[in-house]
Order: structure tokens, then C-alpha cells, then sequence
């Protein structure tokens, strides 16, 4: 097989440049920046043989429209499909273990994203991966997956449903901010929520954070300005400051460590 088969490459992709590309059986890795800013892509044929896609490989292909990833992909370099204007769907694969940081950074017409089912290997979203994704209304992320990274869903101002992982540990900071949800049902594993993890969430009336979680950011919750109450039912090991809007109450055991932190912070208490 010859080498430009094996490897496409900056040099070597107008070979294979087309409206409706294949890329040929054999080919292992698609390298950084291959096919960035080709306007002319609009679907693209990956081969079972493909293991790796650089960074911003795809990144600016305005007019690619959907995007299926091969189960045999190991490694996807950062923001290889980020800037495309009209890619509406995407289907990853199973194989990954990570979604590597601004994969789909301002695809502003994403509406559908879908995993293959009974995906095992996938364990993290790493930051900006989703980040201005402002047509995505929906996600359903695996099982799998324990930690979600900081700015991985900012500002998807319509993102209103998120199926959160049953082994999610960590939300990182920021990583909802300016999302659309009305409420959330956060796992018994979740241990961290970063600063400002749902800033901003304006539809969010009421929280019930699960007894696992260690620790809480500051601003958490701030900015929601419709959350009435936050239910904590126990004490974290960290609670940082300003984490709701005066306007909202904190629901907690009475002399408790929350209710002192109420207490200080000037915050509404009612007691379970």
C-alpha cells in the first residue's frame, strides 16, 4: 500500500478532495489540519482501517452536514471538527476513551449527538468539547463516562435535557453554564461540581444534590435566577462561596455545617 493511502496528510488530501469523500480501506490516521477550512466537504466515508484524526483536521468544513466515526478510531486530535457551520449530527464510537477538548467547539447547528450503544470504553468529556453548541437541545452521554471537563456544554443556551452518567463523579467548572434545563437529576456517585458548573441556568427552579458530593464550587447555582430552593442533605467536605442567588433558599438539616454556611453567607434556610 502506498504511503499516501496509508497516511492523508496537508500535502497529500487534495487526492481525495470531493464533495462526498471516501476516505480508502487501508488508511490509518488523518493528519492535523488535513482537510481544515475544505468548504467543498459535505459527507465524508470513513474506513474501518482509521486510528487516529489530528487536531482541526476537519476544523472550518462549512458545509459538511453529518458525521459518522468508525469503531475503530482511537484518537481524535483537539477541535478536528469544531467551526463547522452546517454539521448537524454526529454518532461517535465506542472506541474512544476521551472526547478530546473542543471537539465540536461552535458547531452552532448541532442538534443530535448519539453513542453507540453500550459504550464502555468512553470515561471522559474533556473541556470545550460541546462548548457553543446553541442548537443542541438534548444528550444522552454513557454510563461510562465519570468526568465531565470545565466549558464542556457553555453557553448551549438550548441544551434543556441531559441524561447524566450513573458513575459521573466529577462536572467541572462551567461546564453547563447557560444551559436551558429545568432541572436536574445528578447520580449518587457525583463527588465534585466545579465553579460555576450551571451558572446561569435560568430555567432551574429546584436542585437536590446527592449525599456523595464532597465538594461545591463557588457560584455553583449563581445567577439561576429562577432556582427557588437547593436541597442539601448533608454536610461536604467544601462548600464554596456564593453558590445561589439570595433570591433562592437552601434546604438543610438544622446546625448543620450548611446551615452555618447560610447563616454567614446571609442565604434563606428552611429546614428538612
Amino acid at each position: 500500500m502506498n504511503t499516501y493511502t496509508q497516511i492523508i496528510t496537508r500535502t497529500n488530501s487534495a487526492r481525495f478532495l470531493n464533495t462526498n469523500i471516501t476516505i480508502p480501506h487501508g488508511t490509518v490516521a488523518i493528519s492535523t489540519e488535513a482537510f481544515q477550512k475544505k468548504s467543498k466537504i459535505q459527507q465524508i466515508c470513513f474506513p474501518h482501517t482509521l486510528k487516529r484524526i489530528g487536531a482541526r483536521a476537519f476544523r472550518g468544513c462549512c458545509s459538511l452536514s453529518s458525521l459518522t466515526l468508525p469503531e475503530s478510531l482511537y484518537d481524535v486530535g483537539p477541535g478536528a471538527f469544531s467551526d463547522c457551520a452546517a454539521l448537524t449530527s454526529a454518532k461517535l464510537p465506542s472506541s474512544l476513551e476521551a472526547l478530546p477538548k473542543e471537539l465540536f467547539l461552535q458547531d452552532r447547528a448541532l442538534k443530535h449527538i448519539s453513542f453507540t450503544e453500550n459504550t464502555q470504553r468512553t470515561k471522559l468529556i474533556r473541556q470545550r468539547t460541546f462548548e457553543q453548541c446553541t442548537s443542541l437541545t438534548s444528550v444522552g452521554l454513557p454510563d461510562s463516562v465519570d468526568t465531565i471537563g470545565n466549558r464542556a456544554f457553555y453557553h448551549c443556551k438550548n441544551l434543556s435535557e441531559v441524561h447524566f452518567p450513573s458513575q459521573i463523579r466529577e462536572i467541572g467548572s462551567e461546564a453547563f453554564y447557560n444551559c436551558a434545563m429545568d432541572e436536574l437529576i445528578l447520580p449518587d456517585s457525583l463527588e465534585y461540581l466545579g465553579d460555576s458548573a450551571f451558572f446561569k441556568c435560568t430555567h432551574l427552579t429546584h436542585v437536590v444534590l446527592p449525599q456523595s458530593t464532597k465538594y461545591i464550587g463557588k457560584w455553583v447555582f449563581h445567577g439561576c435566577n429562577r432556582l427557588q430552593v437547593l436541597e442539601i442533605r448533608h454536610d461536604p467536605e467544601y462548600i464554596g462561596p456564593w453558590i445561589i442567588n439570595r433570591s433562592a433558599t437552601i434546604r438543610c438539616y438544622k446546625d448543620s455545617a450548611v446551615d452555618r454556611y447560610c447563616q454567614e453567607y446571609g442565604f434563606k434556610v428552611s429546614y428538612i
